[in-house]
């Protein structure tokens, strides 16, 4: 028998009950295990019951048993969503003020911008005009100058008849009034040729207004008309002087015919030198200033 047979045998053999040495025998025992099963229980029950009975706590049990009414979860919520949404909101006027602020801002830059291309412009048509006007008061060529009028300022409408008067005129230059007065000696000497009175009568006529030879009226007519002219021109009255002997049937081509134009287009480029000049004063205040 082997020795694990042998314990075995020999504890079956032990009797039950108490031994004499006080110790107890190996007998079954059974925990008793009700009590644990029924605590799970009741706290169900009593969680059920606080659940069931909750609306119908008053505030002050609440607060004794540090709760919240579930009103109070309620608004809390509320508040918390109308807190996020108040912040929403605010963030959103910002960032709307914020574009509003930068729009303004372009505009007023683009503002700014626009005036500063209109004063550039206008700065530029008084350059031209100024550079036309000094160069219509003398005898030389303003073909530049009018191109650079017409492309910088456009066509005028102030200026435009006067300038297409003179135009055909912008390659050579226009005479002033010295030079006039000085080629009007030609045109004196073509028509006293054409007088049909001698010498002596002609010195005698121009100097009592008498001739002592019936001559035609018509036949003087364009010699005293010419005499007029040129005292009109020694008394700088160019226009009068025009006047005076654009009144007589002037053959085209001729010396008195080509004073004529001339004298005319002096006449019209005094007229735009004036134009220009009273342009360029109204303009020249509404400039703003450099920056």
């Amino acid at each position: 028998m082997t020795i694990d047979a042998q314990a075995t045998e020999a504890k079956s053999a032990r009797p039950a009950g108490p031994l004499p040495g006080g110790d107890e025998a190996d007998t079954p025992r059974h925990d008793d295990t009700s009590g644990g099963s029924r605590a799970p229980l009741a706290i169900a029950l009593i969680a059920l019951a606080a659940a069931v009975s909750a609306p119908y706590w008053s505030p002050a049990l609440y607060r004794s048993l540090h709760l919240r009414p579930p009103a109070a979860e309620w608004q809390a919520r509320q508040e918390v969503e109308t807190g996020r949404l108040v912040q929403s909101v605010a963030d959103l006027d910002r960032r709307v003020g914020e574009l509003a602020a930068a729009l303004a801002k372009a505009n007023d830059q683009a503002a700014a911008a626009k005036a500063a291309v209109g004063a550039s412009e206008t700065r530029a048509r008084v350059l031209v005009l100024m550079q036309l006007r000094a160069a219509l008061r003398r005898p030389v060529p303003f073909d530049a100058e009018l191109k650079a009028v017409r492309a910088l300022g456009g066509r005028i409408d102030e200026l435009e008849p006067l300038l297409a008067k003179i135009e055909p005129y912008a390659a050579n230059g226009i005479l002033v009034e010295s030079q006039l007065r000085q080629e009007f000696a030609t045109v004196t000497d073509v028509i006293g040729r054409a007088d049909p009175r001698s010498l002596p009568l002609k010195w005698l006529s121009n100097a009592t207004g008498w001739t002592p030879v019936p001559v035609e009226p018509d036949a003087i007519r364009p010699i005293a008309a010419a005499e007029h002219a040129q005292a009109l021109l020694s008394d700088d009255n160019l226009i009068a002087a025009v006047e005076e002997l654009g009144a007589l049937d002037i053959s085209a081509g001729g010396p008195a015919r080509v004073w004529l134009d001339e004298a005319r287009a002096r006449i019209t480029a005094n007229q735009a030198i004036d134009r220009i000049a009273e342009m360029i004063a109204t303009t020249i205040p509404r400039l703003p200033p450099r920056p």
